[in-house]
């Protein structure tokens, strides 16, 4: 049972990318319908594709961590020796952790600032400005965490094929 909960948590990327996917094709369907077949148009519907369109890029970021694809220049690593090209990524890995929670912290003040100012969005007046912003503060947590995550995975996988190479 725990496993199986640590498993669905671990997609969480993945569920908020489907969540906001659908969400977002719902919205935008129903604007091209009731603009071109109605006549009328909902003021909120391009407005919640844009807040839908952060949330999944700020999602996407972190899953981009968790999976190793995040954009990266891989010329040095590729054409050094393992141990400079081991040391090279460490140093990038941990350059990207230190960017994401630096981020997270610049972000999770403007969260803070638009709490306190109670700014809303003008087409969608029940909902807050600062549920956009908190997308970034997850993203870029995600970001720092999941490369933690990717570093240690490694790194344990190196260890092994390592054990393995010296029983031969």
């Amino acid at each position: 049972m725990k496993s199986c909960l640590l498993k669905h948590f671990d997609r969480w990327e993945e569920y908020l990318l489907f969540l906001f996917m659908v969400l977002m094709l719902i919205a935008l369907s129903l604007q091209v319908f009731t603009r071109y077949v109605l006549g009328f148009s909902f003021s909120w519907a391009e407005q919640f594709a844009r807040f839908g369109f952060v949330w999944l890029t700020m999602t996407g970021i972190s899953l981009a961590a968790k999976k190793g694809m995040h954009l990266k220049v891989d010329f040095l690593p590729q054409n050094l020796p393992p141990s400079v090209a081991r040391k090279i990524c460490f140093f990038s890995d941990l350059s990207v952790i230190v960017f994401g929670f630096y981020m997270s912290h610049l972000i999770f003040k403007t969260v803070l600032m638009q709490i306190r100012l109670r700014q809303v969005f003008p087409s969608i007046p029940w909902l807050p400005v600062w549920t956009m912003y908190i997308a970034g503060v997850i993203g870029m947590l995600g970001l720092s965490f999941r490369t933690m995550q990717r570093m240690f995975a490694e790194r344990k996988t190196s260890a092994v094929f390592s054990e393995k190479v010296g029983e031969e």
